[in-house]
């Protein structure tokens, strides 16, 4: 897109000739009216997209003007000014901007525009700014620039010294940041920054702040440092710190840090329990602040302080946690209430706990956990009648573990809700929405694995508000072949209190042996992958089943199945053969246990035998599974062991199969 036409038409470039001339501008700026597509369009737009993908944008602006809906121009014009070596005008980018407020990756655009942003004055630059937030440190610098030379210092330096202490920038654009506002930035803000990237873990960056800080501050970074790497030169730097700043939060923090990792975990208790009452946010020194940091100290030495049967001292570390939202807030609330109602023998200390998470959270997983303790608190105050409350409560999410839980102590059967059926205008009204359009679009023209496709079904997700809408959206992405995608949206659904049960619980076409349980399968392959046939974990896991190739290879020969590193990416057949194969292995190793069987598939087998030998077994009558699994010391572990097993109930009501009550499969399988 070299020509010179980009600086004399208005966005939109790029149509020129017969076609231009035709379509009026109405019809290229404003959102597009449904056109169909023809065979013929699809497979000029399809060549138009090629084309664009080897660079040749003059081409494929070229190619795109012969179909006949200007959507398929419109989605490549947005393609074009979004990549990062556009030569887009900040007209042309500000146009899309401003006419398209609902479209995806509007930020890689706005990062473009303030790059390409003309000296156009004060005034202007600042308006822009007011509207559209700065995302670039060369927005940002505009933009204050422009607030001072306006008069608005006040509001300058705040947002300066503010992005400074907050804002990650590049080696280059933090010196440049520095320099230029040398005069405003002060002393407390270098090490405000310097503060903050310690507690983020950003050793480089932190490295490169150093010499900027006075020595005193230099010096408990360096030690903070050293104490985060386990370096054994730690005593000689913390020698070197002055002594009022050895209660700077950030190195009591670092020194519990570093004797936990080494196992000295009574000295790491001696900090945690002579911090003050509230955990955490207040000390002679201050905001001690980052609550979520000082409760993953706390919640790893509780479970230490539980698996020496030390439990009211794991109670008081767990009470005791200052997070006021988030996971931290939903973990420590119910270990203070696990504790105190099944270990402590405190009932009524329990139910102040539960029912501070059930009233503390929002989503269907937290608020049936909530509200199913509380039950169980309330049982064991003798209150019956309360106790049947709270389980209503919590059996009103009955696709969760805990929701299914209290649906049983009711004497329920599950039930998946029904998804409300959207009406003939809500249908009319989603298929017209331009989003949809070009989602529908790029599903024809792109290939399956193309994430630009995605942009449009997660912004439509992120959009929808009623009912009707998660079900479009959900349904569009099956037609698109998206499960994974359908099985996000329903994720974000459920927090809405709706179930989405055809996209969110997906079931694949393989034939499935009749053991293991397809049901469990299905349950294994949404927590695992999403049904997202091609995913990589960062860990190497591949496929639909997440299998380590060392362990799909050894499973395939022992099967007599032909194997690549391939296949388990590219074939999802094979990739479910195995899977199956080693969760059969689990099963038998297990005695049938589902619970052992699937903490052994996320964790492992040697662990789960380290477990049962630790925590006994959930399989005999003395232990109970629920209390076992909330033992496990993994929240991942815990976590996938319950989001599977709700996974395979509401696969039963899916597939037909006999339903049976979460107890029963908790309690399945045989002691070796």
């Amino acid at each position: 897109m070299g020509d010179k036409r980009r600086e004399k038409t208005p966005w939109p470039p790029l149509r020129r000739g017969l076609a231009a001339l035709i379509l009026p501008l109405s019809l290229l700026c404003a959102p597009m009216a449904a056109m169909a597509q023809s065979s013929s369009d699809i497979s000029t737009y399809r060549a138009a997209f090629k084309a664009a993908d080897r660079g040749k944008w003059a081409d494929a602006h070229k190619l795109a003007e012969r179909g006949h809906d200007p959507l398929g121009e419109k989605v490549l014009t947005w393609m074009d000014l979004g990549r990062a070596d556009t030569d887009a005008s900040f007209q042309e980018l500000t146009d899309f901007i401003d006419r398209n407020p609902d479209w995806p990756g509007l930020a890689a655009l706005r990062r473009n525009a303030e790059i390409r942003m003309p000296n156009f004055g004060d005034t202007p630059t600042r308006d822009w700014f007011d509207k559209h937030p700065p995302l670039t440190t060369a927005g940002f610098m505009r933009y204050a620039d422009s607030l001072l030379n306006l008069g608005d210092s006040e509001k300058a330096i705040g947002l300066i010294r503010d992005r400074y202490i907050k804002g990650n920038f590049g080696v280059v654009d933090e010196r440049t940041f520095r320099t230029k506002y040398v005069a405003i930035l002060r002393p407390a803000d270098h090490w405000a920054r310097l503060d903050r990237l310690l507690w983020e873990n950003d050793e480089e960056d932190a490295r490169r702040m150093l010499p900027i800080v006075d020595p005193g501050h230099q010096a408990v970074a360096l030690a903070r440092l050293a104490m985060a790497d386990l370096d054994p030169g730690v005593e000689r730097l913390l020698q070197q710190v002055p002594a009022p700043l050895m209660s700077e939060p950030g190195i009591t923090y670092e020194r519990l840090r570093w004797r936990r990792r080494k196992e000295m975990d009574a000295g790491a208790l001696e900090i945690l329990e002579n911090l003050p009452k509230d955990a955490g946010p207040k000390n002679a020194n201050g905001d001690l602040g980052h609550p979520e940091a000082w409760w993953t100290e706390r919640h790893i030495l509780a479970r230490h302080l539980m698996d020496q049967g030390q439990m009211q001292r794991a109670y008081r570390l767990a009470a005791n946690h200052g997070v006021t939202d988030g996971l931290g807030f939903i973990q420590a609330e119910f270990l203070a209430g696990w504790l105190s109602l099944q270990f402590l023998n405190k009932p009524e200390q329990a139910l102040e706990h539960f029912t501070r998470l059930y009233e503390g959270v929002s989503s269907p997983v937290g608020q049936s956990r909530g509200a199913y303790w509380a039950g169980r608190a309330c049982e064991k105050l003798g209150n019956p009648e309360r106790a049947r409350q709270w389980y209503e409560l919590g059996a009103r999410y009955g696709s969760t573990f805990y929701g299914m839980m209290a649906q049983e102590k009711l004497g329920q059967a599950e039930a998946i809700p029904i998804a409300p059926t959207p009406s003939v205008e809500a249908r009319a009204k989603f298929e017209k929405n331009e989003l949809v359009r070009a989602a529908r679009l790029l599903d024809k023209v792109l290939t399956e694995d193309d994430d630009r496709v995605d942009l449009f079904l997660r912004k439509l997700s992120q959009d929808a508000k009623a009912p009707d809408d998660f079900v479009l959206v959900a349904k569009a992405a099956l037609e698109m072949h998206r499960r994974d995608l359908g099985v996000g949206i329903s994720r974000l659904s459920l927090n809405k209190g709706i179930v989405l049960a055809d996209a969110g619980y997906p079931i694949v076409s393989s034939h499935l042996p009749a053991q293991p349980e397809p049901a469990l399968i299905h349950a294994l392959i949404r927590q695992e992958s999403s049904f997202k046939v091609d995913v990589a974990s960062g860990a190497g896991a591949l496929g639909l089943m997440q299998l380590m190739p060392p362990t799909a290879q050894q499973l395939a020969r022992r099967e007599g199945m032909k194997y690549t590193v391939a296949k388990l990416t590219h074939d999802p057949d094979f990739n479910i053969r195995l899977g199956s194969v080693f969760v059969q292995d689990l099963l038998d190793r297990f005695g049938g246990s589902y619970v052992l069987a699937i903490a052994a598939y996320n964790a492992g087998p040697g662990r789960v035998a380290n477990w049962l030998r630790d925590y006994g077994d959930p399989r005999i009558e003395a232990v109970d599974p629920v209390d076992w699994i909330e033992t496990l010391p993994f929240y991942e572990t815990r976590n996938y062991v319950q989001r599977v097993l709700e996974n395979l109930h509401v696969y039963r009501i899916r597939m037909g199969g006999r339903q049976l009550p979460m107890t029963t499969d908790l309690k399945r399988g045989t002691a070796g």
